[in-house]
């Protein structure tokens, strides 16, 4: 089971400084609505910038089923 703050400590890693936050939406580990905004996304497509996370939680991928992204450059 992944948890939000696993979650957020792997995008920490991946995106110093950017402000994340992390819902587990069932409760069971493997719903998750997440928003980032971060400085690395600036001059990125919305697809780029998701890519980006997808990438930062890629050992965690497979333990997902369900992650609803909203990402931003501030």
């Amino acid at each position: 089971m992944t948890t939000p703050d696993e979650i957020r400590r792997y995008l920490e890693t991946a995106l110093p400084g950017a402000e994340i936050a992390v819902e587990d939406t069932t409760g069971a580990g493997d719903h998750f609505e997440v928003r980032v905004s971060a400085a690395a996304f600036a001059g990125k497509t919305l697809v780029e910038q998701h890519q980006v996370v997808y990438r930062a939680l890629g050992k965690l991928m497979p333990q997902i089923h369900a992650l609803s992204l909203r990402t931003e450059a501030p």
